[in-house]
């Protein structure tokens, strides 16, 4: 099991307390939110006045804000146009109260523009963000009590009274309901949204996310008059924002933003012909370039093989 030292045991805690302040969420909402820890557990409390005191953090607390750490300070993004799409819808939303739609395949950036977004809201404390990732849901009832989790109000009950009881919740708060992933919603299943839409009317703004299969599935419903297809369809507000793929000049800013300079640009650029492969072109997506900094990352750990028997 890895060992942590006094002095990285002070580095991380510092780290992390300085992320928490700027974060604008409290002590608890940070350890729940951004570090993955149980609800008022008070474990980022304990670090912050124990960390010193040998034996009372456990190893894998450190892990956690060790990785958090790692993943906010180890990739630099810029503000390319997907960004500013996705920024943007989140905006017009909440300030219309209107539902929404950001449409791109996969490693397009929706997620990442996402988390950026609601830290930024956090931190200028200016309404409340809402981010339900529906990725892992697949039926109409685990839907409605995901969403209700993430509203921090779950009660077992009938999907209506679940509804009623968010419904209540949004009157209470200036907030923005973000759902991620909403495309894996299949077929009929899809059309929940349209209860919390008619749910949330004019109470909040909604922005759902995911992929062209979630705006064809409803043209398709719709084409064939699927009970409620058009309906949920045409309670979107205009037309869906569409995501592109990287430009040429996005990937070099992103490229230079994470220190790649000289040979090792043009090799992930695509401008060494013999190593095109290694390039973000072989995956021209924004999870490609992220992929193309990571192996670069890759080739410079190496094993330790000093004083060893073969």
């Amino acid at each position: 099991m890895k060992e942590f030292t006094t002095e990285q045991k002070q580095a991380l805690r510092d780290k992390i307390v300085a992320m928490q302040e700027a974060s604008g969420l409290s002590q608890n909402a940070f350890a729940e939110k951004r570090l993955g820890f149980p609800a008022k557990c008070g474990k980022l409390n304990h670090v912050i006045k124990n960390w010193d005191k040998p034996g009372l953090v456990g190893i894998a607390t450190w892990e956690a804000i060790e990785k958090y750490i790692a993943k906010n300070e180890g990739y630099h993004g810029v503000v390319t146009d997907n960004f500013q799409k996705v920024w943007d819808t989140c905006e017009r939303a909440y300030a219309l109260k209107k539902p929404m739609a950001i449409i791109g395949e996969g490693g397009m950036g929706k997620t990442y523009a996402l988390d950026k977004y609601k830290e930024h809201i956090e931190a200028s404390r200016r309404f409340r963000v809402v981010f339900f990732n529906a990725e892992m849901i697949t039926t109409q009832k685990q839907f409605v009590a995901g969403l209700m989790k993430a509203f921090d109000c779950y009660e077992p009950g009938t999907m209506g009274d679940q509804i009623l009881k968010m419904q209540a919740e949004v009157k209470k708060t200036n907030m923005l309901l973000i759902t991620d992933e909403v495309s894996n919603m299949e077929g009929h299943n899809v059309v929940i949204i349209k209860k919390i839409m008619s749910a949330f009317k004019d109470l909040c703004g909604i922005v759902f996310t995911g992929t062209p299969y979630f705006i064809n599935n409803l043209n398709r419903g719709a084409l064939r008059n699927r009970h409620l297809f058009s309906e949920t369809r045409d309670r979107l507000f205009m037309l869906p924002e569409t995501l592109s793929k990287p430009t040429a000049d996005e990937a070099e800013a992103i490229f230079k933003a994470n220190g790649i300079t000289g040979e090792r640009l043009d090799i992930v650029m695509g401008r060494n012909k013999k190593l095109i492969s290694h390039s973000y072109l072989a995956k021209k997506t924004f999870r490609g370039i992220r992929d193309c900094i990571d192996t670069l990352d890759m080739l410079d750990i190496k094993g330790n093989y000093d004083n060893i028997q073969l």
